[in-house]
């Protein structure tokens, strides 16, 4: 009887963890301000997204807006990419990958809609 009750608070337990980022309504993140310094900063370099000599540009809002889908950063591709669970994780090589909080700001921008801001 005891195991089975320790069983069943294990599983309530394990079904009541939630792992999704929390989406706060405020501050809203802006594009210029708070996105595109990050991919400027750390996708643009030359040979990689910049806008020449990249197969991808990613300098500007519409550059950036045609890799995600808004309200939905887990199906997007920009956030598949920097987060590893796309084709390919980005940046590749041996360039350092974005950190954990510019991740999630790229996140709660693409969750928020993405806006042009």
């Amino acid at each position: 009887m005891k195991i089975l009750l320790l069983f069943i608070c294990l599983v309530v337990s394990l079904l009541s963890c939630k792992h999704d980022v929390m989406v706060p309504d405020s501050p809203v993140m802006s594009f210029q301000t708070d996105v595109q310094p990050i991919i400027v900063g750390n996708c643009t370099e030359s040979g990689c997204h910049a806008s020449s000599g990249g197969e991808f540009p990613l300098v500007s809002y519409n550059d950036v807006s045609g890799h995600l889908t808004a309200g939905d950063a887990r199906g997007s591709e920009l956030y598949k990419s920097i987060t590893g669970k796309g084709a390919q994780l980005m940046p590749p090589g041996s360039r350092p990958l974005l950190t954990n909080d510019a991740i999630r700001v790229i996140y709660v921008w693409i969750e928020q809609g993405a806006k042009n801001n």
